[in-house]
């Protein structure tokens, strides 16, 4: 993996805003801890990012400058491969991730005129340039909830090739209604119900840390 995909993994995992710890990086890359370690190090001699001991990497403002086109190429294959050329949702990221090692400014340019300019990929993250980046909270993710009444809408999800495998499986996709009716308090789990299809659905820590959610207001319940 070259030093630009690197840096849109961290871009992905919200390191234009907040620390990415280690772990979720070796993960994310699918590489050991100590080659994250490595890695972030070079990094942050080039002053691509910021490595901060116990709290993990961020991008610098160089870091995130050299990434945007990336992310940007990245997203508009994404919603390309989907809407033009019917690639399964589950699929469209890694195949994006095969078209995408360095930003073409050509390239770019003409999906962006092909596809009207879009400002969220299918899995509902902002694509850079076309909309601005961003700054989420941490307890917008599905995983800081408590159990309650409320009605959150899923608004995105954090792109991973193993989190997309997953979803294609247990029927939750963007924009959908849930409730949290249950969390375990051993393993963190949670039980949801999905107001689309009326089920109820047990979510590992794993996956409820990589979507995004708001609430719903009573006048969006309403409407």
């Amino acid at each position: 993996m070259n030093d630009l995909s690197f840096l849109r993994l961290i871009f992905e995992l919200g390191g234009s805003f907040q620390n990415v710890n280690n772990i979720d990086l070796a993960v994310k890359a699918n590489v050991s801890k100590a080659s994250i370690s490595d890695r972030t190090q070079h990094l942050s001699k080039l002053g691509l990012v910021k490595y901060t001991k116990y709290y993990g990497t961020k991008l610098t403002k160089k870091g995130l400058n050299a990434v945007i086109p990336l992310v940007q190429q990245h997203r508009l294959l994404e919603t390309w491969l989907y809407e033009k050329l019917d690639i399964p949702l589950s699929e469209v990221y890694e195949k994006a991730t095969k078209l995408a090692d360095h930003p073409d400014s050509l390239l770019i340019d003409r999906l962006n005129i092909y596809l009207e300019y879009p400002e969220t990929c299918p899995h509902g993250n902002i694509i850079p340039i076309n909309c601005s980046v961003p700054e989420f909270s941490k307890y917008s993710l599905l995983s800081n909830q408590d159990i309650s009444d409320t009605t959150f809408k899923i608004v995105n999800f954090t792109e991973d090739n193993y989190l997309f495998k997953i979803l294609s499986n247990i029927d939750i996709k963007l924009a959908d209604d849930i409730k949290i009716l249950n969390i375990n308090n051993y393993d963190h789990s949670m039980v949801v119900l999905n107001l689309r299809n009326g089920l109820k659905q047990i979510l590992p820590k794993n996956i409820t840390k990589m979507i995004r959610i708001e609430k719903i207001s009573e006048m969006e319940k309403s409407v």
